[in-house]
């Protein structure tokens, strides 16, 4: 595989501020979107999937400043979602998957979170009656997507966001405000977990640092403000798939 160094220079910032951008406006770090991007341009998973979770720190941190700021978060939702999550994340990150196995299990989450972020609440009905979120169920949600996370280097918020719209466990707002600090709780478990490895650096990380704070800046300021993402929604689950078919057929 290409090391970051071999790909033109201004690819992979730009990528990573374009996906920072959308993803920030709905309360998510990207990690998916950026492990789709080095999919997708050949970066190894030894740099990939610490790289993208160093990035979802910073974006869906950005992400959870401006919509709890903005009224948008529930801590006791959170609370047992992520008490869950980020042992299991940490337990996740420890299992060393590489090759086709790793490229298998990334390219099925993948497809899993392009159908949700592109079409999973399509019709779903903000103005129903909202439904508490028990707590064994809080648990068992966290703890499932706390291992995917580890394991596949993204923060599970791709997955929750969805769980909480669709099951009315959340307002849509509010979901991506929790998805945020859930994402920034197991992506920081999962570097833990990875130990000297999340210590990664190449000189084009420090572009795709700047254009990527820049794009969760602008991107969470045009999410609060309630624009519609459907089309850029469905944009990204199909750069999703795309990488994903790259990961399932070829096994890197």
């Amino acid at each position: 595989m290409p090391e970051p160094g071999a790909i033109p220079q201004y690819v992979l910032p730009l990528a990573v501020g374009v996906v920072a951008f959308l993803y920030a406006s709905v309360g998510h770090g990207g990690a998916t979107g950026y492990l789709a991007v080095a999919a997708l341009l050949g970066i190894s998973p030894a740099l990939a999937r610490p790289g993208a979770l160093w990035m979802n720190c910073c974006v869906a941190g950005i992400a959870f400043w401006r919509f709890q700021r903005a009224g948008f978060f529930d801590i006791r939702i959170f609370w047992p979602l992520a008490a869950a999550s980020i042992p299991c994340a940490w337990l996740g990150s420890r299992l060393c998957l590489t090759g086709t196995g790793y490229a298998l299990v990334l390219g099925i989450a993948l497809l899993a979170a392009g159908g949700l972020l592109g079409w999973g609440i399509r019709n779903h009905d903000n103005n129903l009656p909202h439904q508490p979120l028990g707590r064994s169920a809080a648990l068992a949600t966290g703890a499932g997507l706390g291992f995917l996370a580890g394991l596949t280097g993204i923060g599970g918020g791709v997955f929750l966001t969805p769980c909480l719209i669709l099951l009315r466990w959340a307002p849509a707002k509010v979901a991506g405000g929790i998805s945020a600090l859930f994402i920034v709780a197991n992506s920081l478990a999962g570097l833990a977990g990875l130990g000297p490895g999340a210590l990664v650096w190449e000189s084009v990380f420090v572009g795709a640092v700047i254009l990527g704070i820049a794009g969760a800046l602008l991107g969470t300021y045009c999410g609060v403000a309630r624009w519609r993402t459907h089309t850029f929604r469905r944009a990204l689950a199909v750069v999703l798939w795309i990488a994903a078919g790259k990961l399932i057929l070829t096994g890197t």
